[in-house]
């Protein structure tokens, strides 16, 4: 046993010993907090940037998946950490809809993050169980006419939750919300008909898919991805403004200085154009991100805005449970 640590001991201090070739120079390894379960899209494009961010840095990339609360209780680690870019948080857009979803926060998203650069965009996709009596999303509607409130949606966070709503709206019919704690669950139990449908990035849903164990009834795309060109669109089958605006996010706690954002995102850009991470990101079902960090914190407070106004139209009620419960 104490080998053991002390070769984690050497093999940390051999790394943190490389030249640093980033803009960022962190002193010490850095820790990148994905609040959502290992497996899942966040972790497996958090994972891909901390192997290739440790190597530019010069320090290992630590990810710490912090799950639970929607994303709130991992938020909440990097809110009140010191803003020096030795904490950084890799999140989806959920971290804007939950003000308008938990009454009582831990934090003030509009002033505890600084907004990086998303790292990349994901396709979201519809998924349903191979036993459900529909093969695209114009079948499933009808059958949700048929016998409203019989057909169920999963999710396991707040954006991927959005989607059903907005379809539910959309189509004039009502499903029965199944909320769970990670995408890995929601996914197993619709394989297994335990749940009707629900909404996914391709990065998630994709080992699943592959296998046959989910239906694919349609992508949230403007036009037919490369990846599946026999699947719909959610467009071609008749629900209109419903095309995927998702990313993942990275970010830093609030008053991150200008100066470290810019390396930060520097350094990004340089992971962005090896012609491996593209690969790897299309092979996951996500397009590269890299904006400026001035657009993707306008972006961000833009969707903040959004989402309440969407929020109170679908008439989502707000859980008053404490965000960290």
């Amino acid at each position: 046993m104490k080998r053991s640590i002390a070769l984690c001991a050497l093999a940390l201090a051999a790394t943190g010993a490389v030249a640093q070739s980033g803009a960022f120079q962190p002193m010490k390894p850095v820790t990148l907090i994905v609040p959502y379960s290992a497996g899942g899209g966040t972790d497996a494009v958090g994972r891909l940037f901390a192997k290739e961010l440790g190597e530019l840095w010069g320090q290992p990339v630590l990810v710490d998946n912090r799950t639970g609360a929607s994303g709130v209780i991992g938020s909440t680690v990097v809110a009140k950490a010191v803003p020096d870019g030795q904490t950084l948080l890799l999140s989806v857009a959920s971290i804007a809809i939950n003000p308008y979803l938990i009454a009582k926060l831990p934090y003030d998203t509009k002033k505890d993050f600084t907004p990086i650069t998303p790292l990349a965009k994901p396709v979201v996709v519809m998924v349903g169980s191979p036993e459900l009596k529909a093969k695209d999303i114009k079948t499933f509607i009808a059958l949700a006419k048929a016998e409203p409130g019989k057909h169920s949606f999963a999710s396991s966070e707040p954006s991927t939750r959005l989607y059903g709503e907005r379809l539910a709206k959309a189509a004039g019919i009502k499903l029965v919300h199944v909320p769970y704690k990670g995408a890995g669950q929601w996914m197993t139990d619709v394989a297994s008909n335990v749940v009707d449908t629900g909404f996914a990035s391709i990065t998630s849903a994709q080992p699943m898919m592959q296998d046959g164990r989910l239906k694919i009834l349609g992508i949230a795309t403007a036009q037919r991805s490369n990846m599946m060109p026999n699947v719909p669109t959610f467009r071609e089958q008749g629900i209109s403004d419903l095309e995927s605006k998702s990313w993942y996010g990275l970010f830093g706690p609030g008053h991150l200085p200008a100066a470290t954002v810019s390396a930060i995102h520097a350094d990004v850009m340089k992971v962005l154009s090896k012609p491996a991470v593209k690969a790897k990101l299309e092979s996951l079902g996500a397009e590269p991100g890299g904006e400026a960090p001035d657009a993707f914190t306008k972006r961000f407070q833009r969707e903040l805005v959004e989402y309440g106004e969407l929020t109170r139209e679908l008439g989502i009620q707000v859980d008053q449970q404490e965000g960290t419960k």
